[in-house]
């Protein structure tokens, strides 16, 4: 899990872009915090500062800030491929440093593609599987392709998962993402655009967003979205895809408490509140759903797993209906006896877990049912789901999730009752 931020804007619109996605990542370090890193477009040139260490540390000795460019895009890492290292710290270039990228995923296929890049010559400066996505985009920009069209040439190359944002000097405005199973935000601004990991990252500065979904791609300049299917490649209609966050920047941020765990935990008679008062007839739906279930499964991981086994016990021990709760990566072990009729129950706060994403589709691949409890509107899984009851507990950023789970907990409540 790693969290990446990126703003195209145009000129004099936003005051220091660069100091703007430092604060950005600083609300994305839950996701990772073993290095950090920023590149920016400037002067037909793309100037790259990035170490290993937590953001205040890195850039106290490299000055994010003073990095100029309106086209900024910035990474804070959790470790997957390669030790935590100022050369495996993101974001990564090609060989001519005409591209930087940032990733957030595992590459599976990146070794093979390493491989063949080396034979014609690319010279690589990491242990990452992401820095291959840099040097395939210059292989086909070397082939004579367009910068957008190489870059989804590349996308449908890898193998995995990812959320990518990628800047070219020749496109110096654009900012190029693609998703598959990991999580990707578009923030739309007036005269700026922003493309992030995860919505607390930008809403200092807007609350309208487009949830990218698999397998699209696409790219944002100042005053432009542009998103279209992979394969299909149809434009996908925005009027359709925007949503205003109801969360407010102050609400993602700390508020005056020492960390976000406790600010969270006195957050939870609001977030409680909101809840309840949201919930309306998808509560008899869900009811409907478990009542008319051949079987009940429970999926999900972490704290929500948790939520999941105190729903066993409800369902077990107040509706006489038995289940069979099960940790989301463990979903193999059951699938060969999943029938139609069966109902799985999803639990995530995100709606991006992807464990519980990959049971939900195997799941409902073998013609399941599918409810789901999140916490975030239109993300993933919701959307691969016949019904989704919300919960309403705003940002959560401490790891230990406080307030989501006892919204979770609260909506079982109430479609058992």
């Amino acid at each position: 899990m790693c969290g990446i931020v990126g703003v195209t804007c145009l000129p004099g619109k936003l005051e220091n872009p660069a100091k703007i996605i430092r604060k950005c990542l600083e609300r994305l370090e839950y996701r990772g915090y073993d290095s950090v890193g920023l590149a920016s477009i400037f002067k037909n040139r793309i100037i790259v500062r990035k170490g290993k260490g937590k953001i205040h540390e890195v850039h106290k000795k490299l000055n994010f800030d003073g990095m100029p460019g309106n086209t900024v895009i910035g990474h804070t890492r959790w470790a997957t491929h390669g030790a935590p290292s100022d050369n495996n710290a993101h974001p990564h270039l090609d060989c001519g440093s005409m591209v930087a990228i940032v990733h957030n995923g595992i590459i599976k296929n990146y070794l093979e593609l390493k491989e063949k890049l080396i034979l014609k010559g690319h010279i690589f400066r990491s242990e990452t599987d992401t820095e291959v996505v840099a040097h395939l985009i210059e292989e086909y920009l070397n082939e004579g392709l367009e910068p957008y069209t190489a870059f989804k040439k590349t996308i449908k190359e890898i193998k995995g998962s990812y959320a990518i944002a990628a800047i070219l000097v020749s496109e110096p405005d654009k900012i190029f993402f693609a998703k598959k199973d990991s999580p990707l935000i578009i923030g739309i601004g007036e005269g700026y655009n922003f493309v992030a990991s995860d919505i607390p990252a930008f809403l200092d500065y807007t609350r309208k967003i487009i949830v990218v979904r698999d397998y699209e791609v696409g790219y944002i300049t100042p005053t432009r979205v542009f998103i279209e299917d992979l394969f299909e490649e149809k434009p996908v209609d925005l009027s359709r895809r925007f949503r205003i966050i109801s969360w407010t920047a102050e609400m993602a941020a700390k508020a005056g408490y020492p960390h976000y765990m406790l600010k969270e935990i006195h957050e939870q008679p609001r977030a409680l509140r909101e809840t309840i008062n949201g919930l309306s007839s998808e509560i008899y739906e869900a009811a409907k759903m478990v009542i008319e279930a051949r079987r009940v499964f429970i999926a999900a991981a972490g704290t929500s797993f948790h939520a999941g086994l105190v729903l066993d016990y409800y369902l077990n021990s107040l509706a006489g209906i038995p289940s069979i709760p099960l940790i989301a990566s463990e979903y193999n072990k059951y699938c060969k006896s999943v029938k139609p009729g069966d109902l799985l129950i999803a639990i995530s706060q995100s709606g991006e877990t992807i464990d519980t994403l990959m049971a939900v589709r195997e799941f409902k691949k073998r013609e399941a049912k599918i409810l789901t409890i999140s916490n975030v509107i239109d993300s993933a899984i919701p959307r691969e789901s016949h019904l989704t009851v919300y919960t309403r507990a705003g940002p959560e950023i401490g790891v230990a999730a406080t307030k989501t789970f006892t919204t979770q907990v609260v909506v079982e409540l109430a479609f058992i009752r």
